[in-house]
């Protein structure tokens, strides 16, 4: 059973994605950001950075954003004191302005329209024939001059419910054009999605149920809504995180996970532990790395790791065992709505993964470095007395 958990107090809400009550999913919103991620909005060129590539736009709320060179799609140049039309990519953090594209994207369920692309794609989720066909149907409901996406939940979508999509998004698109010849810069064309919203549509499978303790901050779903004081608590989701953001991740075979996020990099290193103890070691190891693999699937998108991930699987003797646990670990990606690609096995032996980015991890919107430590988890040993 899959359920969402929604909590709001103030202006912080905080949202839970159980699958058979474990968490798989924690998003928090502050609700005091004045760029959020799909925002579009008039913005007003303020410093341009040609050593940079770049410029920075002044947005709504006095805020800048960094607008690189490569996401203008016609490649002219911005002058300062210009007006351009930019969408949020990245939101703003640990001192880094918001990320801004003019490649404009409006997202729904089932398609993505590209009001500044020329052709049709179909989702690089979908494979073989699915994929040729969302290809061809994607150009052929594609409006005249734009481009389309049509995700991977359009697969089980009826072709009426996805015309009608593409022609609401071709309709959002035509009202910020209209907004953008009234307003003055900077200005907001179209606000970012509703967290709860945003979610709901990213989904590959809709929760049974929402449980929230105010009603008011749910929009209107076709999931069943019900309230609860405290729906944190009843299924113990601060203690989920707590274990969740430890290094070492325990598992029921016995082995553990040691998870080291690093500047390149995250490593996942397997650990046996005491997962090996017993006549059958071939057994149990394929058992450990297929229990560790799915849990590391679940942290990946958890702790929303982005970047390179590699993972240091307990070593297998059997190719078939290789096979079983590769084929498991991209099973358990697939209700991943970030983009995952698995790349193979390094010539190592490790288990190579990219995660695409798209907000910061969980470990820096929850953790804090040490004041005596600096984050490094050591301490100088104290000279002894008398050296």
């Amino acid at each position: 059973m899959i359920q969402l958990l929604v909590e709001k107090h103030g202006d912080t809400m905080e949202l839970a994605l159980l699958q058979d009550e474990q968490l798989v999913q924690f998003i928090v919103e502050e609700g005091t950001a004045a760029a959020a991620p799909e925002q579009i909005v008039l913005g007003r060129v303020g410093r341009v950075m040609p050593n940079l590539h770049a410029a920075f736009v002044y947005l709504p709320g006095s805020e800048e954003g960094f607008l690189p060179f490569d996401e203008i799609p016609d490649k002219s140049r911005p002058q300062p004191g210009q007006s351009r039309m930019v969408q949020v990519k990245k939101a703003a953090s640990r001192g880094k302005a918001a990320y801004l594209t003019q490649d404009i994207a409006l997202a729904g369920r089932y398609a993505v329209l590209l009001p500044l692309g020329q052709t049709g794609h179909a989702s690089a989720r979908a494979q073989g024939d699915d994929r040729a066909r969302l290809r061809t149907l994607a150009q052929a409901l594609a409006p005249q001059g734009m481009g389309l996406v049509l995700r991977s939940n359009s697969l089980l979508a009826a072709e009426r419910d996805i015309r009608a999509q593409v022609e609401c998004l071709a309709g959002q698109w035509a009202m910020v054009q209209d907004r953008a010849r009234q307003l003055t810069a900077p200005a907001t064309l179209l606000p970012a999605p509703d967290p709860v919203s945003a979610l709901l549509r990213d989904l590959p499978e809709q929760p049974q149920r929402i449980l929230t303790n105010d009603l008011a901050c749910i929009p209107a779903v076709e999931v069943p809504v019900a309230q609860a004081e405290h729906p944190f608590l009843l299924y113990r989701v601060r203690d989920s995180l707590l274990k969740a953001l430890k290094r070492r991740v325990h598992l029921k075979s016995g082995g553990e996970l040691v998870i080291d996020p690093c500047e390149a990099m995250t490593v996942i290193d397997v650990n046996t532990a005491s997962a090996t103890q017993g006549k059958h070691r071939a057994r149990t190891l394929l058992t450990t790395n297929l229990e560790a693999v799915a849990e590391a699937a679940r942290l990946m998108r958890l702790r929303n790791m982005g970047g390179i991930i590699l993972i240091d699987l307990i070593d297998m003797d059997s190719r078939e065992d290789r096979e079983m646990v590769l084929a498991a670990f991209q099973k358990a990606l697939e209700s991943d709505p970030v983009k995952t690609v698995v790349h193979g096995m390094t010539s190592l032996g490790l288990l190579e993964v990219t995660r695409r980015k798209t907000s910061e991890s969980l470990s820096s919107q929850r953790l804090r470095p040490c004041p005596c430590c600096g984050g490094s988890g050591q301490h100088m040993m104290p000279d002894k007395e008398g050296a």
